[in-house]
């Protein structure tokens, strides 16, 4: 039987509180202790990001120029030339969001990767998106997924911060680490042109770079 949700993270727990209180913890070693016993290894973690696979595989197709058949209909980015780029943004993620438990998590993050690689101000041109800039995108949309689990699950752990300060600054620094191994791992693999690629073939290479991830920073010394 699977331990209990209490003592399988109270190891990543514990590091990520001496992180966030500034007595010497390590990041590294908090997230080897996340991806090796707080969720079961590289075999079991990333399976819980079944929704984010799917919405990412029909943000990349979306971007790319393709159409994406969605719960309220066909959904095209043409439809959204001229808007200003925030509110293109929000009905993007609005649009590809699940219906699920995980919509707010996944709204969330794709609406933040959108402002972060395509800016918040002027007018929405999806012709004038770029292969690189869809790449980031998912980058930047798998690191906020990402961060936002790791951030939950460290629950109680974040009141070891002595101050906001601290605490913005450890947001920091597990946001950056969390994009550099999703840069690392999830780049290399979006090659070439995403509009040939099924949303089966895109949502497998977003699983497969979150599985090396995990079993990166379980075998993290």
């Amino acid at each position: 039987m699977p331990q209990p949700a209490g003592q399988r993270f109270r190891g990543f727990r514990t590091e990520f509180g001496k992180v966030a209180s500034g007595s010497g913890g390590s990041m590294a070693k908090a997230l080897q202790k996340y991806a090796s016993a707080a969720t079961g290894g590289s075999a079991v973690g990333p399976r819980r990001f079944g929704p984010a696979y799917a919405a990412g595989a029909d943000l990349a197709q979306a971007l790319s120029g393709g159409e994406i058949q969605t719960a309220s209909g066909t959904f095209n980015l043409s439809a959204l030339a001229g808007m200003p780029v925030d509110e293109a943004a929000q009905a993007i993620a609005e649009a590809l969001a699940p219906e699920n438990a995980d919509v707010d998590q996944v709204r969330a993050a794709m609406q933040e990767a959108l402002a972060e690689v395509l800016g918040e101000d002027g007018v929405f041109d999806p012709a004038a998106i770029e292969p690189d800039q869809i790449v980031t995108v998912l980058v930047e949309f798998f690191s906020q997924i990402l961060f936002q689990e790791i951030s939950a699950a460290a629950g109680e752990a974040w009141k070891k911060a002595p101050s906001v300060e601290r605490s913005t600054a450890t947001e920091n620094e597990l946001l950056e680490v969390v994009r550099a191994a999703m840069d690392a791992h999830l780049s290399p693999r979006l090659t070439g042109d995403l509009g040939t690629l099924t949303r089966d073939q895109i949502a497998k290479i977003e699983q497969s770079a979150l599985a090396d991830i995990w079993q990166v920073w379980s075998d993290t010394e």
